[in-house]
């Protein structure tokens, strides 16, 4: 599945914003962005909150890890599989959800969230990376490999 989700909302009093999402899968590799658009108009109308959270619901068998630099999170599956979330500019928060969609009910889950202010930031660009196990890890430059001794 690929392509641009049209903007939607109708600029009500309670949300003034409208929004697309452009998705796009390469390879081993599933590109998005979330743009952040007024609902009429070519801004966003003052004195109205612009505040968004874009939400990644994760399927209870995904373990997720937030990275260190806070920009992304590392997702194992449970076939051993690992993928990566990277949200580029922006910060991401591992929050708790709840999985709808199976047969023995409700259970809990991980979501993926990127808080934000369209004012500030009128996009939101994100990326799940498959980990290639057999690719060589890359090095920053100037640092030695370690060797074991």
């Amino acid at each position: 599945m690929w392509g641009i989700i049209p903007a939607a909302g109708n600029g009500t009093r309670i949300q003034p914003l409208a929004f697309s999402k452009e998705l796009l899968p390469v390879g081993s590799r599933f590109d998005g962005e979330d743009r952040f658009l007024p609902a009429h108009g070519d801004k966003l109308p003052s004195g109205r909150g612009d505040a968004f959270a874009v939400r990644f619901h994760l399927h209870p068998a995904v373990k997720a890890s937030r990275l260190t630099d806070g920009r992304g999170a590392m997702l194992m599956l449970p076939n051993r599989e690992v993928w990566t979330f990277n949200a580029f500019e922006d910060s991401i928060e591992l929050e708790e959800s709840v999985y709808l969609a199976g047969r023995e009910g409700p259970r809990r889950t991980t979501q993926l969230v990127i808080h934000g202010r369209a004012r500030k930031a009128p996009s939101v660009r994100w990326s799940f990376v498959h980990a290639d196990p057999t690719a060589p890890q890359p090095r920053r430059r100037g640092e030695e490999p370690q060797l074991p001794l």
